[in-house]
């Protein structure tokens, strides 16, 4: 039952979660910006700034997004599972009905961008489950401080299409919803949305990514990335500046007269801004009478000091983010194979198999809660529910083939194999219907293992007793 007895207590536990989401807000803000390539252009010196002034304030050399996205795009759910069975096909048709195959990759991308994602579950307008998803920048929960697996409430907060905000509580037991017009009102009850809830936990589930004790509702991957990205983008920036002159070299000539203002005007024997005489171009020859005429070039810049140390940094943002190199480096570096590119992408196959674990036990709390809506309780209340993920290692075709000729020689079932190889549940399903061998190869695993000397002596036929005469004769 909820510990929020009277409307005061749900009010004190709305404003306190209003004021929780506020306080976040430009956290988020700040990520998103950076996830969307619109970053400040920090480090710049105050000399910098007077010179070059916001001449590279929407410049951005962005490297965020990809962190997120290396991570999101090995994240798919292919299914559920319950206990020792196969694919949940009820779940499964649960998961088609909420658009869940697109949803799901907005949740995650969401939730590795901004630290978490929400899955608000509950009945439709046909008292059919429905799962929706919701953005950190307008809902978050409550966690009991004694137990942190525990929500007290949840809350969404936004603003209609006709300019009113929503505010809606959600408790174990029901749902209260306000409603406010304009700035400076106060906040009204809606009586006829808010009520009682049988489902006896707070339907608005945090998917949180990397949550730790001390923050159960995850934290971003683009939080790290912030300092280097910000570095990068600076050394960007004084490349640029150093190729302008490097792109115009800067000539010097030594041996001439300079030309000066004339008499009567005002600034009458100071040097001329602009010697137009040996401003430079395709169809202008420079020449002088003074014999004593020299003419040379500054030393031009070299950029490669601002590549390498670029390198550096998104070096840094690979080892640091555990993002394979080569994700990031392109043709700086050589593109790894076979063995190789397995060892390069171990970081990121465990990071995203860490993220699994998370986000598996919010997306099989929303699959319980929906069967509770629909009136299986046996689903509703089964604690032994599980996420179907898909492999999120990298492996070429014929190496998956070749593991599962070899797994298939120890007697491993067809259908094992099958989801070996990647192939999703609804596939093996239709594999079976149509008629393909379950049962799978006879167990030859005793052919295939390399028998002991004691076994082969044990295996060996025994020779058959020879008569021995007698040494004489008759």
């Amino acid at each position: 039952m909820s510990t929020i007895e009277t409307q005061t207590d749900a009010e004190t536990m709305r404003d306190t979660l209003l004021a929780q989401l506020g306080d976040r807000m430009s956290s988020l803000a700040r990520f998103d910006a950076y996830y969307r390539g619109e970053h400040r252009l920090l480090f710049a010196t105050a000399k910098f700034r007077e010179t070059f002034g916001t001449l590279f304030a929407s410049f951005a050399d962005n490297w965020c997004d990809l962190v997120v996205d290396a991570s999101v795009e090995r994240l798919n759910v292919q299914g559920f599972r319950f206990g020792t069975d196969d694919a949940d096909a009820e779940a499964w048709a649960i998961w088609q009905q909420n658009d869940l195959d697109a949803e799901s990759e907005l949740a995650h991308t969401e939730a590795v961008k901004l630290g978490c994602s929400y899955a608000l579950v509950g009945p439709d307008d046909g008292g059919e489950p429905s799962i929706q998803i919701e953005s950190p920048t307008n809902a978050i929960v409550y966690v009991d401080p004694a137990q942190g697996r525990k929500r007290l409430a949840g809350l969404r907060d936004w603003i209609d299409e006709y300019g009113i905000e929503q505010c809606v509580l959600y408790l174990p037991d029901s749902i209260m919803w306000w409603t406010k017009q304009g700035e400076g009102k106060s906040w009204q009850l809606d009586d006829l949305a808010s009520g009682k809830i049988v489902l006896g936990v707070v339907p608005l589930i945090p998917l949180a990514n990397m949550p730790t004790l001390n923050e159960r509702q995850g934290r971003s991957d683009v939080e790290r990335v912030i300092p280097l990205q910000d570095a990068v983008n600076k050394l960007c920036a004084d490349m640029i500046v150093a190729s302008e002159y490097a792109a115009f070299p800067q000539r010097w000539v030594t041996g001439v007269e300079i030309p000066k203002y004339p008499d009567g005007h005002p600034s009458a024997g100071q040097p001329l801004p602009e010697i137009t005489s040996f401003l430079s171009g395709a169809d202008r020859v420079m020449a002088v009478e003074e014999q004593t005429a020299k003419f040379g070039n500054f030393q031009v810049s070299d950029l490669s000091i601002y590549t390498r140390a670029i390198e550096m940094f998104v070096q840094h943002v690979a080892a640091q983010t555990r993002t394979p190199p080569h994700y990031l480096l392109g043709a700086m570096g050589s593109f790894p194979s076979g063995e190789s590119l397995k060892a390069t992408e171990t970081g990121l196959v465990a990071k995203v198999k860490r993220k699994q674990l998370s986000f598996g036990e919010g997306w099989e709390e929303a699959i319980r809660l929906a069967f509770a809506i629909a009136g299986d309780a046996d689903k509703a209340q089964a604690d032994d529910c599980e996420t179907i993920w898909q492999n999120p290692e990298s492996r070429t075709q014929a190496e998956t083939v070749d593991a599962a000729t070899k797994l298939a020689s120890i007697g491993v079932p067809r259908p094992a194999l099958w989801e070996y190889v990647g192939a999703t549940p609804q596939q093996i399903e239709k594999w079976i219907a149509e008629g393909a061998a379950v049962e799978g190869p006879p167990i030859v695993a005793r052919e295939t293992i390399t028998p002991t000397p004691a076994e082969t002596t044990e295996q060996l036929p025994t020779a058959p007793a020879t008569e021995t005469g007698a040494t004489g004769g008759p």
